[in-house]
This record gives C-alpha cells, sequence and structure tokens, in this order.
C-alpha cells in the first residue's frame, strides 16, 4: 500500500514539473511576441496619405495693379466719344502650390534593399485667389452709353487670377513646393517607421 502511494506521489509531482515546464513555455513564447518589433508596410503608407488627401505647402503672396480700357464703338475709323469705359484697380492676393491628391501617391518597401520609395504626382498650383476686400477701384468712368458693370470686373478678376498664377510659377513657386513636398514625404515617412524593423530604411521621392 506504501509503494502505491509513493508510486502515484512520484507520478503527480512529475506531471506539476512538466505542466510548470509547459506555463514557462508558453510564457516565455508570448512575451517573445510582444517583444517583436511592429512593421511598416505599404497599406499603412498609403492610408496616412489617402487621410490627408490634398496638401498646399508654398504660396506666393502679391498685389497688382490691373487696367482695363474698353474703346467702344468706332465710326468711320474714329472712337465715338461716351461709348467707352475703364477703370483702374489695385488687388491683393495669393498663389498656393502643392500635391492635389494624395491618393494618387505609391508605395513600394523594398525591404532587401533596406529603402521605401514613394512616386509623388507631380506638384502643381493648388489654388489662386483674389481677397475681395483688397480690391480698390480707381479712375472709373462714368459714360452713361456705356457703363462698368458687374460681369466686367468678374471677367477681369479671372484674367488677373490667371496673370497671378503666371507670376508665381515663373517666380519658382513649384520648385519651392517640389523641394517641400520632398521634405515633408521622407520626415512623414521615418516618423511613420521610427521604432519598427523599417526605422532605417533609406526613403526616396520621384514625381510621377
Amino acid at each position: 500500500m506504501g509503494k502505491v502511494r509513493w508510486i502515484v506521489r512520484t507520478v503527480f509531482v512529475i506531471l506539476l514539473i512538466v505542466g510548470a515546464v509547459l506555463v514557462a513555455y508558453w510564457l516565455g513564447t508570448r512575451a517573445e511576441e510582444g517583444e517583436q518589433e511592429p512593421v511598416v508596410t505599404r497599406s499603412t503608407v498609403e492610408v496616412e496619405f489617402e487621410e490627408i488627401a490634398e496638401l498646399s505647402v508654398e504660396e506666393y503672396n502679391y498685389t497688382n495693379v490691373g487696367k482695363r480700357e474698353d474703346p467702344g464703338r468706332s465710326l468711320f475709323g474714329r472712337n465715338v466719344p461716351l461709348t467707352g469705359n475703364s477703370y483702374l484697380l489695385t488687388y491683393s492676393g495669393v498663389v498656393k502650390a502643392g500635391v492635389a491628391d494624395f491618393e494618387a501617391i505609391d508605395v513600394d518597401i523594398d525591404n532587401p534593399a533596406g529603402r521605401v520609395t514613394l512616386t509623388v504626382p507631380a506638384v502643381q498650383v493648388t489654388s489662386a485667389e483674389i481677397d475681395p476686400d483688397s480690391i480698390v477701384v480707381y479712375d472709373q468712368s462714368m459714360n452713361p452709353f456705356n457703363q462698368v458693370e458687374i460681369q466686367d470686373f468678374t471677367q477681369f478678376i479671372a484674367e488677373e487670377k490667371r496673370v497671378a498664377q503666371d507670376q508665381a510659377i515663373e517666380a519658382g513657386l513649384l520648385d519651392r513646393a517640389e523641394k517641400r513636398v520632398e521634405q515633408l514625404m521622407i520626415a512623414h515617412v521615418e516618423a511613420l517607421a521610427e521604432g519598427t524593423e523599417q526605422e532605417d530604411y533609406a526613403v526616396v521621392v520621384n514625381w510621377k
């Protein structure tokens, strides 16, 4: 009887030891899983860019003087008096540039090469606006037969926006915007990769 008890006790102790080993192994495995570094995927980066949608990174502020003259009607090669109109105005505005569609950015992660490549749509003018409160009209003609109307101003302002946009591009707005977008893209991806397996990856920006 004593021998049987000894055998039972021995088996019970062995089972406890085996159980303890299995539990320790399971806990160790869970700990290792918890210590694994997170991984940045292409989807992770693309979702971040989709949330941005549009980004204007540079702007060109301006103040211009515009003049419009309508000679009016002519008869036998000569202008008919009181049929023309003219006005002179000043205005201020801003032209902005950046990436219009962040959802179109392509992301490629090359793990063997340790590189993240972003292919970004070309920067473009995202808006060209004139501040209505800045418009001051000077020297407006008051001819009774050809008065200046609202549509004249509307058309003129639209033309001046195009002029300002061309001036901004000539002044290097798009070049500055491209450099700024590249800096922001690299900084954004590096921030996402911090603390992950891709933390030391090079970030390259290409343009469509």
